[in-house]
């Protein structure tokens, strides 16, 4: 696939040079793909060029942001869309709702929020590089969807590029636009209607004598980032809801309108040690009458990888849950978490309690160690991300965990689990050692027996991450063929001519789910000091780093 030089009337950079394609090949996931070549827009009018060039040429187009997304949406093998260019300030009103460009992170919208009192409710581990466009592509969740839900609920209004290269705004039809500021510029280039709004009018009929049959096969859990949301819409009629967690196979988003919520006065965490899986249930369901605002799960599998590096010892249970409390007066906070606290004692092998920062450290030290010994891993020895965001109804969680633990040792393969107890979601590390032969194998029959569960169960793939390229094969047995088809009539009313990350939810023919990992003998070859960069990148979650950046510090 050959794409030498740049679309004519684009302004912004257009690199073809192996070293950037290189340097753009991996994300946060497990795959490499090298693409043909890396474009940087610089506003809304060279985005459109590019994507009519791309609609021409049929060339793929895959958005990218921060590259922290896991499954695959942000890699391919076309014209990877570095979105930086879009990276405007985040303007907060009084009334609290952000104005915010794509390429902005969620830390920078909180950064300002603070001097307001507001932040951003929904809170992904990856905040401090993650961008908002990316968060809207992949309906990001974090341990706070407890309560707040996934950023979906959030989402006031965007402004879409589609794949006809036209630019328009697709409004919350209950969100008046007031703190969105249109200029004389914005009047000129942003139409009226969507020529896709005209064609999805023809569409809809169908998706609206499927509702039942919609509704009885999408997955029965808190919250769902699998397939494109076919519920969500029938719900709210807003065809926003179709592009939230669409991974850019839609169309690009350029610009966010968000609704802020106050920050807390007081927060406080509690931790809770089990010595058996059997009471896990009982011990959530007794927490959460307490109205937490996050509940984490610890499995013992990450408690034994964090080991010595934790400088909290919770002895040798079965799991550890870390509950967070947010209150409007301290008084109230001490009030509720010691009430959570005994109501659980009885079942747990400890508890404790934390409410100043140093404290709250202290427990949540637990967790963080485990990130630095995955970090610490040989090279030989990576952390691969098959199975990490499966969900399934809170009440099934013991259900998913055990059969996560038993798929694991059927495969032979060592994993670290934890998650978002309260939601029933699991984030799960398959660790292997890539030298020994045989091992995408074991990965296959792992992801293939979780699948199998997660079915079973009524679960969804991905809780808050997307399908990328590695759930997209998994969907039809998800959600069944009838629904499958109506996830690739939508897609090609979208993208009739299938520019836009093509394979990413809605697979290509044939497409199997562990092909082009970046690790192993079949990996796509790139030089070693470019794949070194991007380890240590991986290693420390270093994924706001440009590329370009990235490849001039290498000698």
């Amino acid at each position: 696939m050959k794409c030498s030089s740049a679309p004519a009337g684009f302004r912004g950079r257009y690199l073809t040079e192996p070293t950037v394609r290189y340097a753009y090949s991996e994300g946060a996931g497990p795959f490499r793909i090298v693409p043909a070549a890396v474009a940087m827009p610089v506003d809304r009018t060279d985005l459109c060029v590019l994507i009519r060039h791309a609609a021409d040429t049929g060339m793929p187009l895959t958005p990218r942001g921060a590259g922290s997304g896991m499954p695959g949406g942000n890699v391919g093998p076309g014209i990877v869309v570095d979105l930086a260019a879009f990276d405007r300030p985040a303007r907060v009103s009084l009334t609290q709702v952000a104005n915010i460009g794509a390429a902005v992170t969620w830390r920078t919208v909180n950064d300002v929020g603070r001097h307001f009192g507001f932040r951003i409710a929904p809170d992904p581990a990856s905040g401090a590089f993650c961008t908002i466009g990316g968060m809207i592509a992949t309906n990001a969740a974090g341990a706070r969807s407890l309560r707040s839900g996934s950023i979906r609920r959030w989402v006031r209004g965007i402004e879409f590029v589609s794949a006809d290269g036209e630019c328009g705004w697709l409004p919350r039809a209950l969100a008046a636009r007031t703190h969105r500021r249109v200029t004389a510029a914005d009047r000129r280039q942003l139409v009226e209607r969507l020529r896709v709004e005209d064609r999805f009018a023809e569409l809809q009929p169908t998706i609206e004598r499927a509702a039942p049959f919609i509704a009885s096969r999408f997955p029965a859990t808190s919250k769902n980032s699998a397939g494109y949301a076919l519920d969500q819409y029938l719900a709210s009629g807003d065809l926003l809801d179709l592009v939230i967690g669409s991974e850019g196979t839609l169309g690009f988003i350029t610009r966010v309108e968000l609704q802020l919520e106050r920050t807390p006065e007081a927060v406080g965490t509690l931790l809770l040690a089990i010595a058996s899986l059997d009471v896990l249930t009982d011990v959530i369901g007794t927490v959460l009458r307490h109205d937490p605002a996050a509940v984490e799960l610890l499995d013992r599998t990450l408690l034994d990888l964090a080991g010595a590096r934790s400088s909290f010892d919770v002895g040798d249970p079965a799991a550890v849950l870390i509950v967070e409390f947010e209150s409007r007066s301290p008084q109230e906070l001490r009030a509720t978490m010691e009430a959570a606290e005994r109501a659980v004692a009885p079942a747990c092998t400890l508890t404790r309690r934390g409410v100043t920062d140093r404290e709250r450290e202290l427990l949540w030290s637990v967790r963080h160690a485990a990130s630095a010994a995955l970090a610490a891993l040989p090279q030989e020895r990576r952390s691969l991300q098959i199975i990490e965001d499966g969900c399934v109804p809170a009440a099934a969680l013991h259900r998913y965990l055990r059969g996560v633990h038993e798929a694991a040792r059927e495969a032979n393969v060592q994993v670290v689990v934890f998650g978002h107890a309260g939601d029933g979601h699991l984030h799960v590390n398959a660790l292997v050692d890539t030298t020994v032969p045989g091992f995408e194998h074991r990965l296959a029959r792992l992801l293939e027996d979780v699948t199998t569960l997660l079915v079973e169960l009524r679960g969804t793939p991905s809780g808050e991450h997307g399908d990328g390229r590695l759930r997209a094969p998994l969907l039809e047995r998800i959600y069944g063929s009838e629904i499958a088809n109506l996830f690739r009539a939508v897609k090609t009313v979208f993208d009739p001519a299938g520019i836009l990350n093509p394979g990413v939810v809605v697979p290509a023919n044939g497409a199997a789910a562990l092909t082009q990992l970046k690790v192993g003998p079949n990996a796509p070859q790139i030089p070693h000091d470019i794949a070194a960069a991007l380890r240590h990148i991986e290693r420390t979650a270093a994924w706001g780093t440009p590329r370009l950046t990235l490849l001039e510090s290498i000698p």
